[in-house]
């Protein structure tokens, strides 16, 4: 079974109604409004059921001022039914609703004259060459121009037909997205609670799955599903679908939301986009004032323009959208905007960076970047992502939330922009993807500072993990900072030694000046015994620079020829196996002693004593 779904455009009063009524049997004019005063005003919902084709019809409304419900309802359609009345042919709204069309990238359409019963043929045939010419160099160009009469039936199973053959050709939606089911209508049903309806525009939605809605990223469960009208386990891309969602009150959500999968994506206010004037537009001005609509939303806008100052009719540019309120937004996803007043529908395009950094308009390097995203393969697209993060590195999930791919699909992507050394791939739960130029300086930074290090500190190993991370890496995720290590050690140009980074291969010597001063400083912790003065008084009363005792004092206690027992307290290593023995030899197996005991057995003050049962009773 093939799912699509049908969308009608043209003037008000042209019998869109009248033909969805036609072909369904179903009135898609709902609201007692639009039946005292016989038009659309919301957008209706009608199914088709074509054997082989399953069909949601959204009808929309044609009179001008209802044209911000018309794309409410256009966005998500397989093929278009432009609808021209026989007695008036192309009017104001039908040009307008099929460049919209057209900006949004359908693909697909019929022409449809209708009232064919009001008029004569030789009119008919007039009628049809004005929409050839409306069509000409278009998607539509050569698409079927059917003529029917939704009074007497004419021509309508012949529509059914050309519905069906077109319906077998659309490409199936692709399967490498997640869900996204932009909401059109939102009501509350005694017994039930809140239900949003709107077209599953890809992935899939289940019974008592958790969702999210997105602006406000506030999460409801699934009660229940119902496609075309028919309860549901499951609907998937390409159906009508109405969704009865439990913990969410109706002030909630609205026209505008989308329904997705929890915790992925995060609405956005700024937009790099491609944007296309139409030719009959009058000039736009950088900064202008516009209404922006993609999917069911709608928001005023202003369009910073990239590298000029002016968009001419008909010309495209590169452009940031400053949004007064938060969207979802997808790379790829087709926009509309019209004049802030009157609104007129005067341009669209395409999003190429759904979650930009604010741009000044003269930076060309910008209008590079966005070519890429326009136009360059994936590997291409994911390196201007990496490159325009502030942080040059992106986790799988993040980058994901500007594409909306399925996890299978982007490792497979993942995979591909690796191998072309696009991206450096950081191992981790979310796996990093990091700008390989960062990730090259990540290197050198790393060996220029333990380089440093060492030369500046000659007697230690190496610097610490927490200090080299915190120098060169405290803007990244740690795994980053690991990896980055793992690589430098796996390639023989740094050792890893416990918590410690040295280059490879390097050992710690003594000069001549710092053998003889280690010597002197051994001999005094030797001949001092059991009362060793402390640290501080050690380096305070040294003959050599007090920096230089410093590190050949911390250089022995890292060689453990002393041993740190508190944090100034310092002994001889075999003078500290020395009091062990004498312990050991003077004590019955399993018996104590306290602090006066072993005051008296070594004939030490409280200042000693205590510090070193406290070591003893750690190293036990």
């Amino acid at each position: 079974m093939r799912h699509i779904i049908i969308g009608t455009a043209g003037h008000i009063d042209h019998g869109k109604s009248a033909l969805v009524r036609a072909l369904t049997g179903t009135d898609p004019d709902r609201l007692k409004e639009e039946k005292l005063r016989g038009i659309t005003i919301d957008l209706g919902f009608a199914h088709l059921d074509l054997g082989t084709v399953s069909a949601g019809i959204v009808d929309v409304p044609g009179h001008e001022r209802f044209v911000r419900n018309m794309l409410a309802g256009v966005g998500g359609i397989d093929i278009v039914l432009l609808v021209v009345a026989a007695d008036e042919s192309i009017m104001p709204q039908t040009r307008e609703h099929f460049d919209i069309c057209r900006l949004l990238g359908i693909r697909n359409g019929i022409a449809v004259i209708t009232k064919v019963d009001l008029v004569e043929t030789e009119l008919i045939e007039l009628v049809c060459e004005d929409i050839r010419e409306t069509v000409r160099g278009t998607f539509m160009e050569g698409a079927p121009i059917l003529s029917v009469s939704s009074s007497t039936g004419e021509g309508i199973e012949e529509l059914k037909c050309a519905i069906r053959e077109m319906a077998m050709k659309v490409p199936s939606r692709p399967a490498d997205r997640l869900l996204r089911l932009p909401v059109d209508r939102a009501f509350s049903m005694r017994g039930f609670g809140t239900v949003v309806t709107g077209t599953l525009t890809s992935g899939e939605l289940r019974k008592d799955q958790d969702i999210e809605l997105i602006p406000g990223e506030t999460v409801a469960r699934v009660r229940g599903i119902q496609v075309h009208g028919q309860p549901a386990q499951v609907a998937v891309a390409g159906q009508r679908t109405a969704v009865n969602l439990q913990g969410l009150d109706l002030a909630q959500v609205a026209r505008g939301h989308v329904i997705t999968a929890p915790g992925l994506f995060r609405a956005t206010q700024l937009l790099d986009v491609r944007l296309n004037l139409l030719p009959g537009a009058q000039p736009l001005r950088h900064l202008v004032k516009v209404r922006f609509h993609e999917g069911t939303s709608e928001v005023l806008a202003r369009v910073a323009l990239l590298g000029k100052e002016i968009l001419e009719p008909g010309e495209t540019a590169f452009a940031q959208m400053r949004l007064d309120s938060p969207v979802f937004s997808l790379h790829g996803d087709a926009f509309i905007i019209r004049r802030f007043s009157p609104p007129v529908t005067i341009g669209g395009g395409k999003v190429l960076h759904p979650s930009p950094t604010k741009h000044r308009s003269t930076d060309s390097r910008i209008q590079e970047a966005l070519a890429v995203l326009d136009g360059g393969s994936f590997p291409e697209k994911i390196a201007v992502f990496l490159e325009s993060h502030p942080r040059r590195a992106l986790d799988l999930r993040e980058l994901n939330s500007y594409l909306g791919l399925t996890p299978a699909t982007i490792r497979e992507h993942v995979e591909r922009v690796t191998r072309s050394s696009a991206a450096v791939l950081v191992p981790a739960p979310v796996p990093i993807l990091v700008e390989p130029r960062l990730f090259s300086r990540l290197e050198e930074a790393t060996l220029e500072l333990v380089s440093r290090f060492h030369a500046d500190n000659p007697l230690l190993k190496g610097i610490s993990r927490e200090e080299l991370r915190t120098r060169v890496f405290r803007d990244l995720p740690v795994e980053v900072f690991r990896y980055c290590l793992e690589r430098l050690a796996e390639t023989r140009r740094i050792s890893l030694q416990d918590q410690m980074v040295a280059l490879h291969g390097r050992g710690v010597e003594l000069s001549e000046e710092s053998l003889r001063l280690r010597d002197r400083l051994e001999a005094v912790f030797r001949k001092s015994g059991y009362q060793p003065p402390l640290l501080g008084e050690v380096i305070g009363s040294s003959d050599a620079n007090p920096e230089e005792t410093r590190r050949v004092l911390f250089w022995m206690i890292r060689e453990k020829i002393l041993v740190k027992v508190s944090e100034d307290l310092v002994y001889h290593r075999e003078v500290l196996e020395e009091i062990k023995s004498r312990i050991r030899s003077g004590l019955a197996p399993g018996s104590k002693f306290g602090v006066a005991e072993f005051k008296q057995l070594f004939d030490l003050t409280r200042k000693y004593a205590i510090p070193l049962l406290e070591y003893l009773d750690r190293e036990r």
